[in-house]
């Protein structure tokens, strides 16, 4: 593959992430997970599409992946591991944790001691001290809004409480999670295929229509009324050409799920922009 289609690509993943990784960080889903699953993802699709079936050569998919040997190997053994689930902790996590367990912050029975946020006591702890301790290069004073804002830490005196040992982000049901992961895949893998028609065959149905000069937040909410009931209309349309086809499909055959996925959106014109170029609007240089 040529350079400049690994970088269109790159370009158009990290558009396609911006989304998403707006949605991990606030249900506090770090880095280090998501590349831990893009790892798993990688080997996976390595040995379904492109390895020999029935065989798993670890060195053969560290050359398609891009990973080592090592961190194949470790993707494959994890996978295997009977009952894994690796526990992880978010920044917030690890403060708190070290708050309530690390005796250098507890005060008597083990309470968490009070802490100012800075002290020119060398004796003395701070919350400045505990954030470097449990989370290396955060900055204390996001940390301290983040858990402030969560409910689990409090100002009281000019000193900080930790009231609640957990760090909670905004729940989100596991239906919704699923239909996360099945309409991004869907809509991924027509967009894939339809872009890659040599390698997959014919392409999908994949249309689109929209305002050539945008909307006003006002002729978008009348447009998601409109196309709410006109796309239901047209769904209920399509649900009865479904069922009046059932009977056409030969018995003992293999089936696949397939179906039409309609959605309004509505783009936020930042999110096309760069990492460099928000760098260079707050200064960095």
């Amino acid at each position: 593959m040529g350079q400049e289609v690994k970088d269109h690509l790159r370009s158009a993943l990290s558009l396609m992430f911006k989304p998403l990784v707006r949605l991990l960080i606030a249900q506090g889903v770090t880095h280090a997970e998501f590349a831990e699953t893009a790892k798993e993802v990688y080997v996976e699709v390595a040995l379904k599409h492109f390895e020999a079936e029935g065989k798993v050569n670890r060195s053969r998919v560290a050359i398609l992946t891009g990973l080592t040997r090592k961190e194949v190997k470790n993707v494959i053994d994890r996978t295997l591991e009977s009952g894994y689930q690796e526990k992880s902790f978010s920044r917030p996590e690890r403060v708190l944790t070290g708050w309530y367990s690390d005796p250098q912050f507890q005060g008597p029975y083990g309470i968490p001691l009070e802490l100012p946020y800075e002290s020119g006591d060398s004796e003395e702890k701070c919350f400045v001290e505990l954030v470097k301790q449990y989370s290396g290069d955060m900055a204390p004073r996001q940390m301290l809004n983040q858990l402030i804002e969560a409910g689990s830490v409090v100002e009281v005196g000019g000193r900080y409480k930790a009231v609640r040992r957990i760090f909670k982000h905004s729940t989100l049901s596991p239906s919704l999670i699923k239909r996360l992961g099945e309409v991004g895949y869907r809509v991924f893998s027509t967009a894939a295929k339809n872009i890659d028609k040599q390698m997959e065959g014919s392409g999908y149905f994949d249309r689109m229509v929209f305002a050539d000069d945008g909307c006003t937040d006002e002729q978008i909410t009348a447009f998601n009324e409109y196309i709410k009931k006109r796309g239901q209309e047209y769904l209920e349309e399509i649900d009865v050409w479904f069922s009046s086809r059932k009977e056409q499909n030969r018995p003992g055959q293999k089936r696949k799920d397939t179906g039409l996925y309609m959605v309004h959106y509505v783009e936020d014109s930042d999110d096309f922009g760069t990492l460099r170029s928000l760098l260079m609007d707050r200064g960095v240089e």
